[in-house]
C-alpha cells in the first residue's frame, strides 16, 4: 500500500521542500549529463494505485520525493526550466499550490496541464509532447515504466511516431534522490527501527519453536511476522509508528533444511522449521521508505560451521568500514573479499571456497526502492562516475549459499547450510564510519549459535545411557534387575555383601572416632555458651502501668509485650518471653491460673534449661519457677490467659524469624542475563509463600549466576544461586501426579517468613483429584479414550520442557562453572520403596548418591555423603516391614528413622548402600538413638574399645552364642538403663513380634490342606491386608 494519496482530505504539500529537492535533481542533471544519458526533458508518468502490489516504480519514487504523495495516472515532463503536470481533479489544484514557491526558490516554472473530468488526458498529453516536438529535446524516460499507465503509454507512442531520441535515466534519477536530506534520514530510521523490532520478535518467536520442538512451517512463520510488522503499536510496542503509514518490503523469508535461495525474490515454504541453521530475512517500510535486515541462527553448529559463520560476520564488517563518502562503489566488495581470503580458523581451501560463493555484489542503495540497480556495490561499478556520498543509505548483505557441514551425513537436511548477514546503514559526512540503522539485533557468534541436542544425539546419549546401566547392572552396581531376595549369584549375593561390609567395618570405626575427638577437642577450645538475648518489659519504674483499681488484677500490656502480675499489692512486669506456659483450670466455682516461668531448673529438659539466656548471664540469681492465683470472676481469667498465650505466641514467631534471618548466609547478588533468558513457564513452587488469596502458577528463569521464580505477585520472587546448590534432582513422572525440579541447598534461604534448605518447582500432569460419577464406563467409551490420551500428550510435552530446561542449565553449568561440578541427578525407579520418613507413607526414591522423597512436603533428601552408618532394625523373618535407622557424620544431628518399609525391598536397600560403600548392621529390636549418640559422643575412648560401631552387628551375637557373652556386654553399655522411652519401645516392638508370630501360627494350621495355587492366592490377600494394617497402626515416632 501506499503512504498516501493525493485525494486525502486536507492534504498539502510542502513547497519549500519539494522546491530544494527540484533544485537538486537539477543539480544532478547539469554536473553528471553522463548519467543522465544526455537528456534534454525527462518524461515520467504513472499508471493506476494498485495498492495490493508490492512494486517498485521510478515514478511512485519521484513523486513521493517531490510531492509527499503518489499521484494516480500523472504525466510529468521536466526540462530544465520547467515542469509541466497532466493530471486532474484534487490532484491537479494539489500541484498548483507550490508554483509560486517551485519558481521563486528553484528558478522553475510549474505549469498545470489540468485534464477535465471524464476525458483520457490525450490533448494534455499532445501538449507535452509537442513542447519536445518544437524544441527537438532529447526525451529521457525510463525504459521499464514506458507502458505504466495510459498517459505514459500514449506518450510514449506519440514520440516514437515524431522520430524524438529516448534515452534511459534510471541512473540520473537515482543519483538525484540517493543521497537523503534530514527528514528522509528520519524516516529511514523510523523504517529500520520497525525492521529491527521485527527481527528481534522473529528470534523470540523462533527460540520458542526450537526449545518447545513445535513444527510450524516457514510460510506460516512468515505470515506471523508480517501481522507484527502491518501493527508495530500494538504488536511490537512502538506507539510512535502508525499501521496506516507502514507496509512490507517484501514478504518475509524464511528458510532452513538444506534449501537456501538467497534473494529479495525468495519464497518461504510449507516445508516445516528445521532445528539447523534458519536464515531469516526481512524489511518494514515506513511511509514508503525502505529498510532490510538479515540474520542467520546456528543450532547446535559444529566448529567448522561457528567458523564459517565467523568469517562472514567478518566480511560484513569490513564492507561496512569501507562505506565512507568519496570511496569507490567497488570498495565494500574488495573489503569483503579481503576479509574472507583471510579468515582465521579456516583452511586455504575452505577460504578460496567461501570467495568462490561471494556474490557479485555485497549490497544496493536502499530508500524510496528496496533495491537501486545503479548504485551497486560490486566489481561491476569500479570506476564509476557515481560515487558513495555522504547521507546515502545502502543494504550491506553478505550472503554464503551452498556451504556443506561435514559433520553432518551425506543427504540429510543439515548437510547444506548458508550464512546471510544484512543491515541497512546510512554513510557519514568527512570519511567517518557509516551509522548503522539496524544495529539493534544482535549477530554475534555467541548470541546467534544455540546448543540443544538434538534428537539423534538425544538417541546416541540413550544408547550410552543403557549401555552404561547394562554395564552398572553386570558389575553388581546400583541399578537391580533382580527383585527376588533368594536369587544366588549376582549382584544380590549375600555373602559377596557380607564380605564387602566387613572390610567397612574397621575403616568406619577409625573414620568415626578421628571426627569424634576432633570435635570435641573444638568444641573445648572455642565453644560458644549460647545466645544471651535481653527481652525487657520496661525501661524505668516510672513507664509501668498503675493500676486502675484498688486491688491489682492479672493485666497483659500488648504494647511492652509484658505481663503485669499482682504480688503482695503490686503490679510486678514480667516480659512474656520470660513464661514459659500458661493454663487455667476450673474447681468449686473459681478458676485457678498456673503461669510457669522459664528456669535453669524447671522440670523438661536439663540441658535446655541450662542454656537459658538470662541463666547464662547471670547464673548467681534465683529464678522464680511458677506463680498460681485464684479468681472468681471465671471469664476474666479465660479472657487473661487466652491473652497472655495469644501475645507469646506472636512474640515467639516474631522473634524465631529473626533468629532464623540472623543465621541466614549472605547470597550473592542475582546477575540478570542480558541476552537469551531461558523460561519455565507455568510452574509452582513449593514451600510456599503463603499469605491468603489464590495462588497462581510462577516463571522459572536461568539467569548468569543463579535462577529466579517470578510468582503472580510483585512480592513473589525467589532467587537460587548456582554456588548455593548443594545438589539438584530432575524427577519426571512416574507413578507420580508431577513432574519436578528440586533444589537441596548448602546454606538456607527465606521463602516468605520460612527458611529453608529445599526449593522445588513442580507442574502437575494430571488432577490429583478426580470426581467419581459412580456409574459404569465402557472401555472403549470415545470420551475416555480422548481423555487418557489428552493426559499423556500433556505429560509427554512437560517432560520435554523440563529435560530440555535442565539440559540448558547444565549446559550454564558445565561452560560457566565448571568447578562447582552441578548435575541434575534422577532418582533409580527401579530401587523405589515405600516407607515413612516423616508422618506418612510416601515413595521413597534412591539417587546416585542421596536417598529422596519429593512428592511430598517436607521432603526428604540424604546425602550419602553425609551419613556415618545405617542400621536396619526389626528385620526378622516373622516380620513384614522393617526400619531404617540413618545415624548422620555429625553427631549433632539426630538420627533419622523411615519407618514401615516392606520387608522385600531389604536387598536392594542393602545393595543400594553397598555400591555407596555406606557400612550398615541388621538389629531385631529398635534401638533409642538419642542417648546412645549422646554417650558415644562423651566417650568416644571407651566406645571404641567396646569395638566401634560393632556393637550393632547381630551376626557376631549369633556366632558367640551365650558362652562369652561379649556382644551382650557390648551392646549393654551403650543402652541407657533407665530410659522409659526405649523400654516402651523394646515392650512394642516384643508385643507386635509376638502377636505376629501367633498370626503365622495361625496361619499355618489353616494353610494345611491348600494347593500350592490356593496358598499362593492367599499370601498375596494376606501381604495387601497386613501391608495396610501396618499403614494404620504404625508406632508414634519422637520429633527429629
Amino acid at each position: 500500500g501506499t503512504a498516501a494519496v493525493a485525494t486525502r482530505d486536507m492534504a498539502t504539500i510542502d513547497a519549500a521542500l519539494c522546491a530544494t529537492r527540484l533544485k537538486g535533481l537539477m543539480t544532478s542533471w547539469n554536473d553528471n549529463p553522463a548519467v543522465w544519458g544526455g537528456a534534454d526533458a525527462l518524461l515520467i508518468g504513472s499508471g493506476a494505485n494498485k495498492e495490493d502490489d508490492l512494486r517498485y516504480l521510478k515514478s511512485v519514487a519521484l513523486q513521493i520525493w517531490l510531492f509527499g504523495y503518489e499521484l494516480p495516472d500523472t504525466l510529468v515532463l521536466v526540462t530544465k526550466t520547467e515542469l509541466h503536470v497532466v493530471t486532474g481533479g484534487k490532484k491537479a489544484k494539489l500541484i498548483e499550490t507550490v508554483v509560486a514557491t517551485v519558481a521563486a526558490d528553484a528558478g522553475v516554472t510549474v505549469v498545470v496541464h489540468n485534464k477535465p473530468k471524464g476525458e483520457d488526458g490525450e490533448a494534455q498529453a499532445d501538449e507535452l509532447v509537442a513542447i519536445v516536438v518544437d524544441a527537438s529535446l532529447v526525451v529521457g524516460m525510463v525504459a521499464k515504466e514506458a507502458s505504466e499507465g495510459a498517459l505514459t503509454k500514449y506518450g510514449t507512442e506519440k514520440l516514437k511516431t515524431k522520430s524524438v531520441s529516448v534515452v534511459e535515466i534510471s541512473s540520473g534519477l537515482a543519483d538525484a534522490m540517493a543521497v537523503k536530506d534530514d527528514a528522509e534520514l528520519l524516516l529511514m530510521k523510523q523504517a529500520a527501527k520497525l525492521t529491527a523490532k521485527a527481527m528481534a520478535w522473529t528470534v523470540e518467536r523462533v527460540e520458542g519453536i526450537v526449545n518447545d520442538e513445535t513444527k510450524v512451517s516457514h510460510a506460516k512463520l512468515s505470515e506471523e511476522i508480517e501481522d507484527q510488522i502491518l501493527d508495530p503499536a500494538k504488536n511490537l510496542g512502538l506507539k510512535d509508528i502508525e499501521s496506516d503509514d507502514v507496509d512490507i518490503c517484501y514478504p518475509p523469508i524464511l528458510q532452513s533444511g538444506g534449501e537456501y535461495e538467497l534473494k529479495m525474490s525468495a519464497q518461504s515454504s510449507d516445508k516445516k522449521v528445521h532445528y539447523g541453521v534458519i536464515c531469516v530475512s526481512l524489511g518494514a517500510r515506513h511511509t514508503q521508505y525502505c529498510a532490510n535486515i538479515a540474520r542467520t541462527l546456528m543450532i547446535d553448529p559444529s566448529k567448522q560451521m561457528e567458523d564459517v559463520y565467523a568469517a562472514a560476520l567478518a566480511a560484513q564488517e569490513a564492507a561496512l568500514a569501507a562505506l565512507v563518502d568519496g570511496a569507490d562503489l567497488a570498495a565494500p566488495h574488495d573489503a569483503a573479499k579481503a576479509a574472507l581470503e583471510n579468515a582465521s580458523g579456516l583452511s586455504a581451501e575452505t577460504r578460496v571456497s567461501l570467495v568462490a560463493k561471494l556474490g557479485k555484489n555485497v549490497g544496493t542503495a536502499i530508500g524510496l526502492e528496496l533495491r537501486e540497480p545503479s548504485l551497486v556495490l560490486g566489481p561491476k561499478s569500479r570506476g564509476a562516475a557515481q560515487k558513495i556520498k555522504a547521507g546515502q543509505c545502502y543494504n550491506i548483505q553478505m550472503a554464503l549459499a551452498g556451504l556443506t557441514n561435514e559433520k553432518a551425513k551425506e543427504g540429510s537436511k543439515g548437510r547444506t547450510f548458508a550464512v546471510i548477514i544484512a543491515d541497512t546503514a546510512c554513510v557519514s559526512a568527512n570519511g567517518a564510519a557509516p551509522v548503522v540503522l539496524t544495529s539493534g539485533v544482535t549477530k554475534a557468534l555467541k548470541d546467534i549459535s544455540y546448543q540443544i541436542n538434538d534428537d539423534d544425539e538425544d538417541e546416541d546419549d540413550a544408547k550410552e545411557t543403557a549401555k552404561a546401566k547394562a554395564k552398572t547392572i553386570a558389575a553388581g552396581g546400583v541399578v537391580l534387575d533382580a527383585k527376588t531376595r533368594g536369587e544366588e549369584g549376582g549382584p544380590t549375593d549375600e555373602d559377596a555383601r557380607r564380605r564387602k561390609q566387613a572390610t567397612l567395618a574397621d575403616k568406619k570405626n577409625r573414620e568415626t572416632y578421628a571426627r569424634l575427638v576432633g570435635a570435641k577437642d573444638d568444641e573445648a577450645g572455642g565453644g560458644k555458651g549460647g545466645a544471651t538475648s535481653d527481652f525487657k518489659a520496661y525501661e524505668r519504674m516510672a513507664d509501668v502501668p498503675v493500676p486502675r483499681g484498688a486491688d491489682p488484677v492479672i493485666t497483659v500490656d500488648r504494647d511492652a509485650e509484658s505481663v503485669l502480675l499482682p504480688i503482695h499489692g503490686q503490679l510486678v512486669p514480667f516480659h512474656v518471653m520470660a513464661i514459659k506456659s500458661v493454663s487455667v483450670t476450673q474447681d468449686a466455682g473459681a478458676s485457678f491460673i498456673r503461669i510457669n516461668f522459664n528456669a535453669p531448673t524447671a522440670p523438661g529438659a536439663t540441658a535446655a534449661n541450662a542454656k537459658y539466656p538470662a541463666n547464662v548471664k547471670f547464673p548467681d540469681l534465683s529464678f522464680l519457677r511458677e506463680v498460681s492465683f485464684r479468681s472468681s470472676d471465671n471469664k476474666h481469667a479465660n479472657y487473661v490467659v487466652q491473652e497472655m498465650r495469644a501475645l507469646k505466641r506472636t512474640v515467639s514467631t516474631r522473634e524465631t524469624e529473626k533468629a532464623e534471618r540472623a543465621t541466614l548466609v549472605r547470597q550473592e547478588r542475582l546477575v540478570l542475563s542480558h541476552g537469551r533468558v531461558h523460561r519455565l513457564v507455568g510452574l509452582w513452587m513449593m514451600p510456599t509463600f503463603g499469605g491468603r488469596g489464590g495462588r497462581k502458577a510462577g516463571t522459572l528463569e536461568a539467569h548468569t549466576n543463579g535462577l529466579r521464580y517470578v510468582g503472580a505477585k510483585a512480592e513473589e520472587q525467589v532467587d537460587v544461586i548456582y554456588s548455593n546448590i548443594k545438589y539438584a534432582f530432575f524427577q519426571p513422572a512416574k507413578k507420580e501426579i508431577k513432574t519436578l525440579i528440586h533444589f537441596h541447598l548448602h546454606d538456607a534461604i527465606m521463602i516468605g517468613k520460612k527458611k529453608t534448605k529445599d526449593v522445588q518447582f513442580y507442574m502437575e500432569i494430571m488432577e490429583a483429584v478426580q470426581s467419581l460419577d459412580g456409574g459404569r464406563r465402557n472401555m472403549y467409551d470415545p470420551d475416555e479414550i480422548e481423555e487418557e490420551q489428552r493426559e499423556r500428550d500433556r505429560e509427554k510435552r512437560i517432560h520435554k520442557e523440563f529435560s530440555g530446561f535442565c539440559r540448558k542449565v547444565q549446559d550454564i553449568w558445565e561452560k560457566d562453572f565448571p568447578n562447582l561440578n552441578l548435575e541434575f541427578d534422577s532418582p533409580y525407579h527401579d530401587l523405589a520403596f515405600d516407607g515413612v520418613p516423616f508422618k506418612s507413607t510416601v515413595r521413597i526414591l534412591p539417587t546416585a548418591s542421596c536417598l529422596v522423597e519429593l512428592t511430598e512436603f517436607p521432603p526428604l533428601v540424604i546425602s550419602a555423603n553425609d551419613i556415618e552408618v545405617v542400621n536396619l532394625e526389626r528385620v526378622g523373618f516373622h516380620l513384614k516391614n522393617f526400619d531404617m535407622a540413618v545415624i548422620f557424620k555429625d553427631f549433632s544431628r539426630d538420627a533419622h528413622r523411615i519407618d514401615q518399609i516392606p520387608v522385600q525391598h531389604l536387598d536392594n536397600i542393602k545393595q543400594w548402600l553397598g555400591t555407596l560403600d555406606i557400612k550398615y548392621y541388621e538389629g531385631k529390636s529398635n534401638l533409642n538413638w538419642k542417648p546412645l549418640l549422646r554417650q558415644i559422643k562423651e566417650d568416644p575412648d571407651e566406645w571404641l574399645e567396646g569395638g566401634g560401631w560393632e556393637f550393632l552387628n547381630n551376626e557376631l551375637d549369633d556366632l558367640d552364642g551365650d558362652e562369652d557373652g561379649e556382644g551382650e556386654e557390648s551392646e549393654s553399655d551403650f543402652e541407657p538403663s533407665d530410659d522409659s522411652e526405649e523400654e516402651e519401645s523394646e515392650e512394642e516392638s516384643e508385643s507386635e513380634s509376638m502377636v505376629e508370630s501367633e498370626d503365622d501360627e495361625e496361619e499355618e494350621l489353616s494353610d494345611s490342606g491348600m494347593d500350592w495355587d490356593e496358598l499362593e492366592e492367599k499370601a498375596a490377600a494376606d501381604d495387601d491386608e497386613a501391608s495396610e494394617s501396618d499403614h494404620g497402626k504404625k508406632r508414634k515416632k519422637g520429633k527429629k
